[in-house]
């Protein structure tokens, strides 16, 4: 029964990552940009800006700092908030899960999270990929089909939850 995701969902943040991302948008503006702002004042004051490799890093560092803002704020204003309908008894956001994979033969735990903390290298796994909706709101035990977006398919059960929903670790991803 994998699909259980409204678009919405699919897209959606939680609480904790509006935090996170007002938290680096108010240490950039208060203390990330004026240390930058300092060192580009400091590098213009020596004269010709051509030739000036100070200048030239401080501004890369400035356009790619504003660069992060602007992806950010653009963040917060089009993701809708994550509404988590999973029951007590059911994989949901933040929960760190356990599933054999019948494709690989395998037992794998992943955190289920949302698209903007996704890492696959962590196995934090966005509730909208193929598996993370595949088993949101699975109980211990559920077998579920899984359909990658080039079609293949294949089985994975729900063998334990861990109904963690601290997301404090969980690193907002880059553009």
């Amino acid at each position: 029964m994998s699909g259980k995701l409204t678009e919405e969902q699919k897209k959606g943040i939680t609480d904790g990552d509006r935090r996170k991302i007002n938290n680096e948008l108010w240490k950039i503006a208060n203390e990330d940009k004026p240390v930058v702002l300092k060192a580009l004042n400091e590098a213009r004051a020596q004269g010709d800006l051509s030739e000036n490799a100070e200048y030239s890093a401080a501004k890369a560092k400035l356009r790619a700092m504003e660069g992060r803002e602007r992806y950010l704020e653009r963040v917060l204003e089009t993701s809708p908030r994550f509404t988590d309908n999973a029951g007590d008894d059911e994989v949901g956001m933040n929960n760190i899960v356990t599933i054999h994979s019948e494709k690989t033969g395998r037992d794998m735990t992943v955190k289920v999270v949302t698209w903007l903390r996704a890492n696959p290298l962590e196995r934090k796994i966005s509730v909208a990929s193929p598996i993370g909706d595949a088993i949101y709101m699975q109980k211990v035990g559920d077998r579920e089909k899984v359909t990658l977006d080039n079609g293949e398919t294949f089985y994975v059960t729900v063998l334990e939850i861990d109904k963690n929903t601290d997301e404090s670790e969980d690193a907002i991803n880059s553009y």
